[in-house]
């Protein structure tokens, strides 16, 4: 059994007798623009292709990637989604337990509870500025002093971090996960970081975006960067992702991808998308420029305590404890409109909710929903 993620607007329109397309959704994560036309293009290209396999060696798809990113093809593992990566990654024999973020992504938990491997959390505290501003901090010590314990110990643990981290949107410190990611090591243990959004951080390509931890898997042979395509190129549809990590680590983990997991539109779709260098650009500009104007907005309402943004989403928390985020929902939802309550989300509870940043015409319908509904 799966938590509810944002995005099931499926449901959403059938449950109200409309369609899709009347439907405003900022529960879901997904790139404003859409998809890339080039990468719509290549696809419809490909439609004829469907009566064959799909290339079963992804090898156009690593190439790309490997261009792309600047890393070597070795090193990277192409899945179904980052999703089906995460699950491949609990099926590594004689690991006895993990660690998950709270609040954090719930299919860390899932993969390894589908494992049989124990799941601890990893609590992010909640921290001000000396200016106010909230911020949510990484456990590193305690982390790093559980590695330390397990060192000449018979356990086996993995450690997974979101950079950013969802839904909060905090960023990983590289030299604090470069001794986190040594003690493992000395431990027998393993790190994977989720790098599902970091494609939409900063305006420097893909290649060189310095939040990335990417490069780091070339002095880990404990690391394993696992990264999303379906957010940033706006194709939850077709699930494709990979994971970045030494020859080693890529070698044990492939034998568990079954042979065809990504079918041919996506790998057409993805070649054509991260190539399509003005699609990047527009989207990072883009989201430049509405993370500003919504986080500027939403820390208008006087009952909102909101985290900066880092990516393509906001958290905030409802500090009134008469409106919970159910009460906002059910508002909106009259105007067909959905946000994602982070009611589940470990660490956080009722009074909190994770907004997507879309185009501005959609934004600031929703600052003005969430005007009327706040200001009551």
């Amino acid at each position: 059994m799966h938590d509810t993620h944002g995005g099931n607007i499926f449901k959403f329109a059938h449950d109200h007798h409309i369609h899709i397309s009347e439907i405003s959704d900022f529960s879901a994560n997904i790139n404003p623009l859409g998809p890339s036309k080039k990468g719509l293009d290549a696809l419809n290209e490909r439609l004829n292709y469907i009566s064959h396999y799909p290339e079963v060696t992804n090898d156009a798809v690593l190439n790309t990637i490997a261009d792309v990113y600047g890393v070597d093809k070795e090193s990277i593992l192409i899945g179904n989604g980052a999703a089906e990566l995460l699950y491949v990654i609990g099926r590594l024999p004689g690991y006895t337990g993990a660690f998950v973020p709270a609040p954090g992504f719930s299919e860390y938990r899932a993969s390894m509870n589908a494992a049989n491997i124990p799941v601890r959390d990893i609590f992010y505290r909640q921290r001000q500025y000396d200016n106010g501003i909230p911020y949510f901090e990484v456990p590193y010590l305690a982390l790093q002093t559980f590695a330390a314990e397990l060192k000449g110990q018979d356990g086996r643990i993995i450690v997974f971090l979101g950079n950013p981290n969802n839904p909060d949107g905090t960023l990983l410190d590289k030299i604090q996960i470069k001794i986190l990611a040594n003690m493992l090591r000395d431990a027998n243990s393993l790190l994977v970081i989720d790098e599902s959004f970091i494609d939409f951080i900063g305006n420097e390509s893909l290649r060189d975006n310095p939040h990335s931890m990417r490069e780091l898997i070339n002095q880990y042979d404990n690391l394993i960067i696992v990264q999303s395509f379906t957010k940033f190129y706006s194709v939850p549809g077709l699930r494709i992702g990979a994971a970045f990590a030494n020859q080693k680590l890529i070698n044990s983990l492939s034998q568990f991808i079954p042979a065809w997991s990504v079918n041919t539109l996506a790998q057409a779709y993805i070649v054509a998308a991260l190539n399509d260098s003005n699609y990047i650009k527009d989207t990072k500009n883009l989201l430049s420029n509405e993370s500003k104007y919504m986080y500027n907005s939403l820390s208008n309402f006087k009952n909102l305590i909101v985290y900066k943004p880092s990516a393509n989403y906001i958290l905030a928390n409802i500090d009134d404890s008469q409106i919970t985020v159910n009460d906002i929902q059910a508002e909106l939802e009259h105007h067909n409109t959905l946000i994602r309550s982070c009611t589940n989300y470990k660490g956080l509870g009722p009074q909190w909710m994770r907004i997507a940043i879309k185009d501005h015409d959609h934004n600031v319908s929703l600052i003005s929903l969430l005007g009327d509904i706040l200001t009551k």
